[in-house]
């Protein structure tokens, strides 16, 4: 066969395999921004923890189709929950949570573009989910909680942005509370070193951080709550 057909069988096979890789393409419009969406990761936890690696006490378990974390006994009270595959560049990072009806915490964090020396996941032995083990590396970090007010004595969700290693506050805003029981859809746009919070389609912060970590793991976080996970999505930002 001469070599330059088999080199344009190579390429249309190539082609095909790269087509086939590639996840379904979609246009959104967040904070008011138009973007072009290439899906990269989805996860509806149907086949558990596969694709996850675990640190912490917490219990989970699947639950009619979510992944339910239950982080109110043992001697941590925490979860850690890498995805296993590395992202970098502008990304669209989003999950759907739930958090139990009958509890009373709602902490709801997330660790962004996160690495370390010896590698994230090779050196996850060593970890045993304590929060400061994971302030001594590299990531954007972002919490979400409802909290009493001091003032007037009403409740609002406090979200924060830190900057690892070293835990500095970024950015900090108070707005409406989670509810109880209610499925939130919570969403990172990550154009490093800007990050854009939303929660149920409405930006919540954009901020802007003074380091621009290319890439890394994203990591579900969380203390001393009782909620549920689905469908974990990564999208590419196309140019």
């Amino acid at each position: 066969m001469p070599g330059r057909l088999i080199l344009l069988m190579l390429t249309a096979a190539l082609a095909v395999a790269q087509s086939a890789q590639a996840g379904p393409r979609r246009n959104v419009i967040l904070g008011g921004e138009r973007l072009a969406l290439e899906e990269v990761f989805y996860e509806d936890f149907s086949d558990g923890l596969e694709h996850w690696q675990a640190e912490g006490d917490a219990a989970l378990r699947l639950n009619e189709g979510w992944l339910e974390v239950d982080a109110r006994d043992g001697k941590i009270k925490a979860a850690t929950l890498w995805c296993r595959q590395r992202f970098e560049g502008g990304q669209l990072v989003e999950y759907d949570f739930r958090l139990d009806g009958s509890s009373v915490q709602s902490n709801v964090n997330m660790f962004l573009l996160a690495d370390c020396p010896g590698g994230l996941l090779e050196t996850g032995a060593g970890r045993n989910g304590s929060y400061g083990q994971y302030h001594g590396f590299p990531n954007y970090l972002v919490t979400l909680l409802n909290e009493t007010d001091s003032t007037d004595r009403t409740e609002r969700l406090r979200l924060r942005l830190r900057l690892d290693p070293g835990f500095e506050l970024k950015d900090e805003r108070r707005f409406e509370p989670l509810v109880f029981g209610r499925v939130h859809h919570l969403a990172y746009l990550l154009q490093p070193p800007l990050v854009t919070v939303l929660l149920d389609g409405a930006p919540l912060i954009r901020t802007l951080y003074r380091e621009k970590l290319e890439s890394g793991f994203h990591g579900l976080r969380t203390w001393h709550t009782h909620l549920y996970y689905d469908n974990f999505r990564v999208s590419r930002v196309l140019e």
